[in-house]
């Protein structure tokens, strides 16, 4: 099975794509394909070390993982392709289940182990299924602590494991195969060898101090969940000597900038209306939120009121990223403290979402379906804790026990090209 030249081929990509990012002056791209290029080359660490050689088909299944998630994450494909991710990782848990049964049949024949062949396959199957969902709670970590934005809906994490459960069954089926009828028997004793010289450091290291082993890792669970919940307290107060808000209206086709004031982003007249653009020219997926205040120097809340907002979400092109989320903003504190009712063009999806030191913490979601190039009117009714969601005039969802929706009032947007709003309006009582 000689894969031997494929292997050198893909860390070839990875040393080209660093080349190429550093001439199009991307560093952070290359930096990216620098490291997958370093983790690529482990194989042959662990040749070295062990003194065993690393079976050709075992070294392609490492080096094609890595290069196919470097390789993406540099030029930025899980961005600029919405469904990329369906790719990549489902690939990824495949070959650690493929990579895991491997080891474990090299180790049962190198060492003339009795394990029944239907128990590898288990076995590499729940180690794919495990990593899989493992890799779930780090994107969640990664969003509640970096507000990441890795996890883009509930949809999205549940299609992932969907996904990730069929790479890894479908991969152990085809390992197991190819390790019966392609690998040769001193490939398989070498995957044996290697299998036991990985294992028996983590071993002795159990053996010896499990105790302290089990004792760290709790503690820092604990202090995980410690820190999770500290995160979000100490919300800022509502500012002294505001005006008790009032019912308005906003034409911005006529008056793009009247009685309005940028808290974040680039927020640009256009014949559409007031449009939250990116100057700047960010890399797909790392576009900025933009919020833009309502009636700055306002408070809404101590009645009931009702926001709409009529916006257009401009389809962007394929080289500008994926982006395209708008939403009426409401409980304002600051630019990084407040509520949002967001429709995703992206995502299909209509959330509700709080922004609590910068970092988003999803309330509610529903799958509702827009398009890119297309106007749609957004609306949300706030009365004390509980909040109504619509979109084009049909009701949603209702949200009660929210803490704070009193604040002001704004438009708020993510985008890789233009989200524009035409006309905004807001009702207080029964004005």
């Amino acid at each position: 099975m000689k894969l031997h030249w494929a292997t050198w081929l893909l860390r070839l990509l990875l040393l080209g794509t660093v080349a190429f990012q550093l001439v199009t002056r991307n560093t952070d791209g290359a930096v990216v394909a620098g490291e997958g290029f370093v983790v690529s080359l482990l194989p042959l660490l662990i040749q070295k070390l062990s003194n065993t050689h690393v079976p050709r088909p075992l070294e392609f299944a490492f080096v094609l993982g890595m290069a196919l998630q470097f390789f993406s994450e540099s030029t930025k494909l899980f961005e600029l392709f919405y469904y990329w991710d369906k790719v990549v990782h489902p690939t990824l848990v495949a070959l650690t289940a493929l990579i895991a049964g491997w080891l474990l049949l090299g180790y049962r024949d190198a060492f003339r182990k009795r394990i029944p062949m239907h128990f590898v396959a288990a076995f590499g199957m729940l180690l794919g299924l495990s990593v899989g969902a493992f890799w779930e709670f780090v994107e969640f970590t990664g969003d509640w602590f970096g507000n990441s934005d890795l996890q883009k809906s509930n949809g999205d994490t549940l299609t992932d494991i969907i996904s990730n459960n069929i790479g890894a069954l479908v991969a152990t089926l085809i390992g197991l195969w190819l390790y019966a009828h392609v690998i040769r028997r001193d490939e398989r004793e070498d995957m044996g060898r290697i299998a036991a010289w990985m294992t028996h450091g983590p071993r002795r290291l159990l053996q010896q101090h499990g105790r302290v082993v089990g004792g760290v890792l709790l503690a820092g669970f604990v202090a995980l969940v410690v820190a999770a919940v500290r995160l979000d307290q100490g919300t800022p107060a509502l500012a002294s000597g505001l005006q008790p808000g009032a019912s308005q209206e906003w034409a911005f086709t006529s008056d793009p900038t009247g009685n309005t004031q940028v808290l974040s982003g680039d927020w640009v007249p256009d014949p559409r209306g007031i449009c939250r653009e990116n100057l700047d020219n960010p890399k797909p997926g790392s576009e900025k939120l933009g919020l833009l205040g309502l009636a700055p120097g306002s408070v809404f809340g101590d009645q009931p009121f009702t926001l709409q907002a009529t916006y257009f979400e401009q389809r962007p092109d394929v080289s500008q990223g994926s982006e395209m989320a708008a939403g009426i903003a409401f409980g304002i504190r600051d630019a990084n403290n407040f509520y949002v009712l967001e429709e995703n063009a992206l995502h299909d999806n209509l959330r509700l979402d709080r922004f609590i030191h910068g970092r988003r913490r999803d309330l509610r979601e529903k799958l509702v379906r827009t398009h890119g190039n297309e106007s749609h009117t957004l609306a949300v009714s706030v009365a004390g804790a509980s909040i109504t969601a619509f979109i084009d005039g049909s009701e949603q969802f209702v949200v009660d026990g929210l803490q704070e929706t009193s604040g002001g009032i704004g438009l708020w947007a993510r985008t890789a090209a233009a989200t524009c709003f035409s006309t905004v309006s807001v009702k207080v009582g029964g004005e």
